[in-house]
């Protein structure tokens, strides 16, 4: 009990050092692709059952759910705080049989980290959940290979982890494959139905989703991994950075004799692992292929590979931001760390105390290598409030209306109530109904085109002479136009609102438009939305029987590793 409660307080400091100003009063941090809206309405879309391709199937359905009965702000504090918790108290439990610094020095380098900083400035709080969940995925392939009867712990954080996104679903299962797998091939067959099932959440709707269409042109140069400093790119994914949007890096990792000092670090916690005993190979596999992953877009030839072997594998554009996949090096990083602690408080004998003092810097320091990430990334995240004119727009907006917003180039925003801080179109999020932006990704010079066939449709809408029938005739009802964001050539229509930045203009005219879309909106057959049913179906099935796995084996003296 004591053991835990030590964890709890670790945990719980680096949570308030980092989540702060979050949790200091109401509002949401919105910032990149990190969007909470008050309310999030419910739509066909958050289960994929759109046609379009899964980025947030079926977080935004959970999302929907929640907000229906808790507001949405409450909701990000809760996933958020509820994730750091998750992930740290995750990894304590992985080394459980050490000693309370080294379980305090897993939990500060796991939940204070440069990939850490940078997925949460670049707001994928998804991602950032799924590596989190990671310890509990390696916890619970642990358990599933000694032995095969105790497969519910993997089961439940395989389907946490897929829930969330993904990429966060493909690297649990990678996790789950090193540690959970032996020499046995009916482990391989077990391991793998799970793997699958708890995937079926996303892989049905991809799979379904023949709307879209996927390029892979140059996205793989434009996403890969950069240098922070003058140590280079390779020191920069060593020590847990390097990622493509150099916009949101600290200060102080622009500076290559601290980017030295945490490849310092990373070199202590991989020394560990030769301490880990007969697991030793497959931590080592996890941190080599993760690291490698990352690394390909970066090597000479690596990113024209991708692209040529994307041609062929459309779901190879998963890859697309190879270094989201660094995730699992960090949680063998974390694991290493506590047995390089370990190990040195064994040499400690009377008359070299001053060991402990090195072992109390390895503690703090990722915190003395990263102040940024303290109190909000250094009080770069400030709490936001929605106008009232939102609601006011989603008031007068039916569930079965279709939404253009404008200004029609790029889907991200900088509103004056944000901070000017760059964030996703809640629009989406928040209005009912199809609601339509450019999801167009401009990058680095290069612009890699909509998925959404819909989108296409519109861009040639507008360049009509008469924009507003044309928008008509693919069904368009609305056009949000959200001002302040540079000059907007509005279609012609009645406007019915026009407030705080919001104006809200309907094209039909005399109440007539088409209501019947044209064949560029996706659509889903009825068979192809019973099979997407029933793999969101087998998921909540195989988390139940996970569960109770779980809690039959607490009652056999089964539970411990």
């Amino acid at each position: 009990m004591i053991r835990r409660r030590t964890d709890l307080v670790c945990v719980a400091a680096v949570t308030l050092l980092i989540l702060g100003p979050l949790l200091l009063g109401r509002g949401f941090w919105l910032v990149g692709d990190m969007v909470f809206v008050p309310e999030q309405p419910w739509k066909p879309a958050w289960l994929g059952l759109d046609g379009a391709l899964p980025r947030a199937v079926p977080m935004d359905a959970l999302i929907s759910l929640a907000t229906q009965v808790i507001p949405g702000d409450l909701v990000q504090k809760a996933l958020l705080v509820g994730g750091f918790f998750t992930g740290g108290l995750g990894v304590a439990r992985l080394v459980a049989d050490h000693a309370w610094f080294a379980r305090a020095a897993a939990i500060t380098l796991f939940c204070w980290n440069p990939w850490v900083y940078e997925r949460l400035l670049i707001g994928q709080w998804a991602i950032l959940l799924g590596y989190l969940l990671l310890p509990w995925v390696a916890y619970g392939a642990i358990r599933f290979r000694r032995e095969p009867r105790d497969w519910g712990p993997a089961a439940v954080a395989l389907v946490g982890s897929a829930v969330c996104s993904p990429s966060s679903g493909v690297m649990a299962v990678g996790v789950l494959l090193a540690l959970g797998i032996g020499r046995d091939s009916r482990g391989w067959l077990r391991a793998g139905i799970l793997a699958v099932f708890a995937n079926l959440t996303w892989i049905l709707p991809a799979l379904t989703a023949d709307s879209t269409r996927v390029t892979t042109d140059g996205v793989f140069a434009g996403f890969a991994a950069r240098a922070e400093s003058g140590a280079g790119v390779v020191a920069s994914l060593f020590s847990l950075g390097g990622i493509w949007k150099t916009s949101i890096l600290p200060g102080e990792r622009t500076s290559a004799v601290l980017v030295t000092l945490a490849c310092l670090l990373s070199v202590a916690a991989l020394a560990g692992l030769w301490r880990v005993g007969p697991d030793r190979a497959r931590w080592c596999l996890i941190a080599a292929a993760s690291f490698a992953l990352a690394l390909l877009p970066v090597v000479p030839g690596g990113a024209g590979l991708l692209e040529g072997l994307g041609g062929h594998v459309p779901g190879l554009a998963l890859l697309r931001d190879s270094h989201r996949y660094l995730a699992p090096y960090g949680l063998v990083l974390a694991v290493g760390i506590s047995y390089a602690v370990t190990a040195v408080r064994e040499r400690i004998r009377p008359g070299n105390q001053a060991l402990w003092s090195a072992i109390a810097l390895v503690v703090i320091a990722p915190l003395l290598l990263l102040p940024s990430l303290a109190w909000g990334a250094a009080g770069e995240l400030d709490r936001s409030t929605y106008p009232d004119a939102w609601g006011d727009v989603a008031a007068l907006i039916d569930d079965d209306e279709v939404t253009v917003v404008l200004p029609w180039a790029g889907s991200y925003r900088g509103f004056d109530w944000n901070h000017r801080r760059a964030v996703l179109d809640p629009a989406p999020r928040l209005l009912p109904g199809q609601v339509l932006v450019d999801d167009t990704v401009r990058i680095e010079g290069r612009e890699v085109p909509a998925e959404d066939p819909r989108v296409r449709a519109v861009d040639e809408a507008l360049d009509e002479d008469d924009p507003a029938a044309a928008l008509r005739d693919l069904g368009v009802r609305w056009v949000l136009v959200e001002h302040g964001m540079g000059e907007v050539g509005a279609p012609s229509g009645q406007t019915v609102h026009d407030a705080s930045g919001l104006e809200l203009i309907d094209l039909s005219n005399a109440g007539q438009y088409a209501v019947e879309s044209r064949s560029v909106w996706p659509e889903m057959t009825r068979s192809r939305e019973i099979l997407v049913t029933i793999g969101h179906l087998c998921v909540v099935l195989l988390l139940l029987a996970g569960a109770t796995v779980i809690l039959r084996s607490g009652s056999n003296g089964h539970h411990t590793t």
